[in-house]
């Protein structure tokens, strides 16, 4: 696991993955990147980004010193 020094103290580091998808709010197509939607002159309100990040999952009650 890859840690970061803050204060004296070893943080670990996470690793998210995000993933992108971008349709039409109108007809609910799906493209695969912005280049499409822009090859196909579709107005940018016609647009809709959703945003999944994926974390691993965290120990909220590890214990401290």
């Amino acid at each position: 696991m890859t840690t970061v020094k803050m204060n004296g103290k070893d943080i670990p580091v996470i690793t998210a993955k995000a993933i992108t998808t971008i349709k039409n709010k109108k007809t609910g197509t799906i493209y695969k990147d912005e280049e499409e939607w822009k090859t196909l002159q579709i107005p940018t309100e016609d647009i809709q980004r959703d945003v999944l990040v994926k974390i691993p999952k965290l120990d909220l009650f590890a214990k401290t010193k």
